[in-house]
């Protein structure tokens, strides 16, 4: 029998990324952010609304997700707790200004994400940031020569946890393409 178990917060596995955005203050700054959900062109984030991120993203009504690799796990851990101030320069991030955004493009992140703000709920000290894709950047050696993307060569970094302990994940190599257990299991129900 499953036990009920009280905490403050609870990650079951979601991607680690990097908020970019414009600043009123800083001219652009970056966050780390490791809640969200994707379907189709549509892209929910979460952020606590007292922080300077919310604030901006608020104002500007744009902003990037980058996704790093376990490669910038350093950084991307200061960029998240590191408050209010100018961050891109103090982590040495190079970084590009997007031209549909212009919100910053980290150079070191292989996937990105361009957004614009359709609306944004505020509940309990949450913003939920409902956006539109407006653009997917990737680079090159994760496409394939049809313009296909090579999910076995992207690794992204996972957050899981709760009130008590914080993780990271990462993936392996292991690779499931249209889910082989499923089509096993649906060829022998045809067999039958």
């Amino acid at each position: 029998m499953k036990q009920s178990f009280k905490t403050n917060k609870l990650y079951y596995g979601f991607p680690v990324f990097i908020l970019g955005y414009q600043d009123q203050n800083f001219g652009y700054n970056i966050t780390t952010c490791s809640s969200s959900y994707s379907l189709g062109d549509w892209l929910v984030v979460g952020v606590v609304a007292r922080e300077n991120a919310a604030e901006q993203i608020k104002h500007y009504q744009k902003f990037t997700v980058n996704i790093p690799t376990e490669e910038l796990m350093l950084e991307m851990e200061q960029a998240g707790f590191i408050s209010h101030r100018e961050k891109l320069e103090y982590l040495g991030l190079n970084y590009e200004i997007s031209k549909e955004t212009q919100a910053p493009i980290l150079d070191a992140c292989p996937f990105v994400l361009d957004c614009q703000v359709d609306r944004i709920v505020e509940e309990e000290g949450i913003c939920h940031i409902f956006a539109k894709i407006v653009e997917r950047l990737v680079d090159p050696e994760l496409l394939d020569e049809k313009g296909h993307f090579k999910n076995d060569r992207f690794s992204p970094t996972y957050f899981m946890g709760d009130g008590h302990q914080r993780v990271y994940r990462y993936l392996d190599d292991r690779v499931d393409p249209m889910g082989s257990f499923i089509k096993k299991a649906r060829m022998k129900d045809v067999k039958s």
